[in-house]
């Protein structure tokens, strides 16, 4: 079999375990599948992704891919999720500032004060 072959196989294989995974999400209640959306986007991402990165396989790694006893997708997913990540974090560091910006965007002229340190007399 010529690279190529194998690159469509490699492909094919790919694009099975992701019609597999969505088939059994689909299985799933509505409550499940929500649940489920993270992992779900992150699928398809990689299925996306390593369409794209099988051009740049050597036929050697693309056998040793094809050969593999465990799903490629699952296998990359389980490995993302373990790794560290500073999406939270970041998302909680500006989620909290806006929380207490909010107030301040919504009414420009709260808790400003007149120059002689009285407050302003202006209806709302």
């Amino acid at each position: 079999m010529d690279e190529k072959e194998l690159r469509e196989l490699l492909q094919q294989r790919l694009h099975l375990e992701l019609l597999c995974f969505k088939d059994s999400m689909l299985q799933q209640g509505k409550e499940d599948i929500f649940k489920a959306s993270y992992r779900i986007e992150i699928y398809v991402n990689l299925y996306e992704i390593l369409l794209v990165h099988t051009e740049n396989l050597q036929a050697g790694t693309i056998r040793e891919l094809l050969g593999l006893g465990f799903g490629i997708l699952d296998h990359i997913y389980q490995g993302w999720m373990d790794r560290e990540d500073s999406f939270y974090a970041e998302l909680r560091e500006y989620a909290c500032y806006e929380l207490e910006a909010i107030p301040k965007k919504a009414d420009p002229d709260a808790g400003k004060e007149e120059k002689d340190g009285t407050e302003s007399d202006q209806a709302a």
